[in-house]
């Protein structure tokens, strides 16, 4: 059975997004993974690092009281199957070990669980999380339902012809929740060229099992362009496919876009090719 991991740090937002998964999970047939990391304690003797080990126990202990009475505050959790992951360490290294050691079809996040300098570093969590791993990541914003999607749009980028273990992903979702997938291609020109026109029938052929639309819309900025026609068509879930991880580098470094990853204004959906 495959698996959905889903990071609780034990906020609101990822209890919100627990429950979004729960309804994948139940539509998909999958088992849920709870996975919490704490970070180690680190104290100092003569300018050394020492990583007490009484501290490392409390902390595992505290977790471990923390995710029981987590999962009694969830009581929809009764629907599906799930275990739980509580480890010491960034979220990254724990979520390479499960993901090593698991069939994971996705990996289920909020992007904001706390505030302050808190809701920062739980948004480079996010970035982090989304460059490094290969799983596709749904990042969720606090207030997020997905659990009643009817609207999936997909960006279309007409400059390389995606795999098919790219597509899948978001064809799988599609199917369980009957939705309607819009293949949005962004540009500047007016036109769609040749190859264009190639690449986009390429993707046409995976899809021919779901209810599906191919639209083009002009903007000089693709991000903005992807919000804009999201925004018009009441978009539920927006994907996108990274390629070697330019794009999401590219959002990272816009000061509009970036907005995007590290303070989404929508369900976001990444898919590493």
């Amino acid at each position: 059975m495959k698996k959905i991991i889903v990071p609780i740090d034990f906020s609101d937002c990822s209890r919100n997004a627990l429950k979004n998964a729960i309804m994948v999970a139940e539509r998909m047939n999958m088992e849920l993974i709870l996975l919490h990391s704490f970070m180690l304690p680190v104290a100092t003797t003569d300018g050394t690092p020492l990583i007490v080990g009484s501290m490392i126990d409390d902390l595992q202990k505290a977790s471990e009281s923390s995710m029981t009475d987590f999962i009694k505050k969830t009581p929809e959790l009764d629907r599906v199957k799930y275990s739980t992951e509580i480890t010491a360490g960034l979220l990254l290294s724990a979520l390479t070990d499960v993901l090593e050691k698991h069939d994971v079809a996705y990996v289920i996040m909020g992007t904001h669980g706390a505030s302050g300098l808190k809701k920062v570093f739980m948004g480079s969590n996010t970035y982090t999380v989304i460059k490094n791993v290969e799983c596709p990541v749904i990042a969720l914003p606090e207030d997020a339902d997905i659990t009643k999607m009817k609207k999936i749009a997909m960006s279309g980028d007409y400059k390389h012809s995606p795999a098919a273990h790219s597509i899948e992903p978001v064809i799988a979702l599609t199917k369980a929740f009957f939705a309607h997938l819009s293949v949005i291609h962004i540009d500047q020109d007016k036109d769609l060229e040749h190859d264009e026109i190639e690449i986009a029938k390429s993707i046409e052929k995976y899809l021919k099992k779901v209810n599906h639309s191919f639209h083009f819309k002009r903007d000089y900025d693709v991000e903005d362009g992807l919000l804009a026609f999201s925004k018009e068509e009441n978009i539920d879930l927006l994907v996108m496919i990274s390629r070697h991880h330019s794009f999401i580098d590219r959002i990272a470094r816009g000061s509009e876009t970036k907005r995007l990853v590290m303070d989404i204004p929508m369900p976001l959906m990444i898919i590493p090719e």
